[in-house]
């Protein structure tokens, strides 16, 4: 490693030699277990610990602390000491590693944790993508945040990554959306199942304007073109809110763009040529594999369909999930689901695709992947990550309380950033409460302000020491880093691209805000260590090499904790 070159996870590495050594041993490859190498349960145990004596006993046929030793015995590793416990190896990170990584991180600057995981590999992630026929949600932001923080991690780990919206302009509700605002712009109510807010007047109003004439066509005529451009207007709106957080789409893509192009009539005939088509009752019915056929057991009442031709590109959402066609001859929206599909990975070659989806739409996610395997695409390149519902806490905004406050009201409250940060803090299958009065507050409490003051506190260090510390030398001494606080925040800086890993790898940009909140603790403790004891003390009067070397690691633990906030899109203050 050299200083401006820090190599990636220390935990590979780790990982390597445990298994290299027990290859040493006579295990051969294809009997060689999972090692299970995890960080250690108790800071005495060292960084990482793995029961590999236990795991390799009954292939070696030897006592676990035996193997255990002569496993310890055979790793030398210049990042951490190998030690036998029992049947378990532990790994403790070597000082002058830990010193070393200090010099190469701040060096580096908050580029620190990426890498070229991905080698490249060409990857969308779709989310958010509800009917554009009103504003988002308290609900809808999840999705948002959820799929833009996933996008971050993969393209910092070398993927290469686009963000897109599914605009759904055709289907039943965006006909509702349609008739809503004719109704509006003729001074009625709209339809019962209709759009009866005020931005769908606003929007009548603006057609008034923007389409002359445009009232006094029958309501075939007026419908689509008003439809258009209500969309058109809610698209700019959309986009306006995520960019509030943040978040740029690479594509909105319109579901009338598939069937100009005439993927899901392309994908209907590929389905029907393979037999995966099946009529009852005059309805056409996808039937693959895991899908729950209709009519009873394996299909029962169901017959290979015959040929329709083009079919229109009007459905609703009321019909069974696995229709494709309906009786009469209109596909429903499963068609178009077909259509994006091809245009996803056939169309614009993307290798992987990553659905961010509502909790809801669980039913679904079956299907579609059975729908991958029909039209020869293979399920496991389209992944889908669910996420719960969101509430809000009873609070400051307590007439609005529930999923439906409008999230540019609850930017308006918080700001970005405690938005962002709260969307991530629990896991997407857990149920997430949105407590305003925390997310406001500036005190330790607020994980948000906790983690933003522990980066403002290690600017102002460093300015501090511009302007008090007087000389000090070119190059730091990080010899001089003793102090169990200040190793153990190198500590925390040698396991931040593990946790890059981990999140790019399990999908799971929950992790990060884990890993802020633990750097965050160690910050905290370097600093209030000075208020304890001066000698302590970041700069020290009198002791240039050491304060040299202090703010060495306070620079890399910066650079650090930028690096961490940016993925999950919340800036990094200097001042709080």
């Amino acid at each position: 490693m050299t200083a401006t070159e820090p190599r990636g996870s220390v935990r590979e590495r780790v990982r390597q030699a445990l298994e290299d050594a027990a290859r040493s041993l006579g295990v051969p490859g294809s009997e060689m277990p999972d090692l299970e190498l995890q960080r250690a349960k108790s800071r005495q145990h060292g960084d990482y610990a793995s029961g590999a004596g236990l795991k390799l006993a009954r292939v070696l046929k030897r006592p676990p602390p035996e193997i255990a030793r002569e496993l310890a015995a055979r790793i030398d590793l210049p990042e951490a000491a190998a030690e036998a416990v029992g049947g378990y190896v532990n790994f403790r990170f070597r000082d002058a590693w830990l010193r070393d990584l200090v010099a190469a991180v701040a060096a580096t600057g908050p580029a620190y944790g990426a890498s070229r995981i991905g080698q490249g590999e060409k990857v969308q992630v779709e989310f958010a993508s509800v009917n554009p026929t009103g504003p988002l949600h308290i609900g809808h932001g999840r999705g948002v945040i959820l799929g833009d923080a996933v996008a971050r991690v993969l393209a910092f780990t070398g993927h290469d990554v686009k963000r897109e919206y599914y605009v759904n302009d055709q289907n039943t509700q965006a006909r509702f959306f349609g008739a809503s605002v004719y109704a509006r712009l003729h001074g009625e109510e709209p339809p019962e199942k209709g759009y009866h807010g005020a931005y769908v007047t606003e929007i009548a109003e603006r057609a008034h304007r923007d389409l002359p004439g445009i009232e006094e066509l029958a309501f075939e005529e007026a419908e689509p073109r008003l439809r258009r451009f209500a969309i058109d207007r809610m698209v700019e709106q959309l986009a306006a809110s995520v960019g509030r957080l943040g978040v740029v789409y690479d594509e909105w893509y319109r579901e009338s763009v598939l069937w100009a192009q005439g993927l899901p009539q392309r994908a209907i005939e590929r389905l029907r040529k393979s037999g995966h088509l099946l009529e009852k009752e005059g309805a056409v019915w996808f039937s693959y594999g895991d899908t729950d056929e209709p009519g009873g057991e394996a299909g029962e009442g169901l017959r290979p369909a015959a040929s329709r031709g083009d079919v229109p590109p009007r459905h609703t959402d009321e019909d069974e999930d696995r229709v494709v066609i309906r009786s009469t001859g209109e596909p429903t929206y499963f068609a178009s689901d077909l259509g994006y599909l091809l245009s996803k990975f056939e169309v614009r070659g993307f290798q992987r695709v990553i659905d961010v989806w509502g909790a809801d739409h669980h039913g679904y996610v079956a299907r579609m992947k059975a729908a991958c395997d029909a039209l020869g695409i293979g399920r496991d390149r389209l992944v889908v990550i669910l996420n719960q519902i969101v509430n809000l806490k009873e609070g400051k905004m307590s007439k609005r309380a529930g999923r439906f406050v409008p999230i540019d009201e609850v930017v308006d409250q918080a700001g970005a950033d405690a938005v962002r940060y709260f969307y991530l803090l629990r896991s997407p299958e857990a149920m997430l409460e949105f407590d305003l009065d925390l997310m406001l507050a500036q005190t330790n409490e607020n994980p948000v302000y906790y983690a933003q003051y522990a980066h403002a506190r290690l600017a102002n260090l460093e300015q501090f020491a511009s302007e008090n510390a007087g000389s000090l030398p070119a190059e730091a001494d990080l010899d001089r880093l003793q102090q169990p606080w200040e190793l153990d925040l190198a500590r925390e800086v040698a396991l931040w691209p593990e946790h890059v890993e981990d999140a790019a790898r399990l999908l799971e940009p929950h992790r990060i805000p884990y890993a802020i909140h633990d750097l965050a603790d160690r910050v905290h403790g370097f600093y209030q260590a000075g208020n304890r004891d001066w000698r302590h003390r970041v700069v020290v009067e009198g002791e240039p090499e050491l304060t040299r070397a202090r703010l060495e690691l306070a620079r890399a633990a910066r650079h650090t904790m930028k690096s961490a906030l940016s993925l999950v899109g919340v800036s990094a203050p200097d001042k709080m």
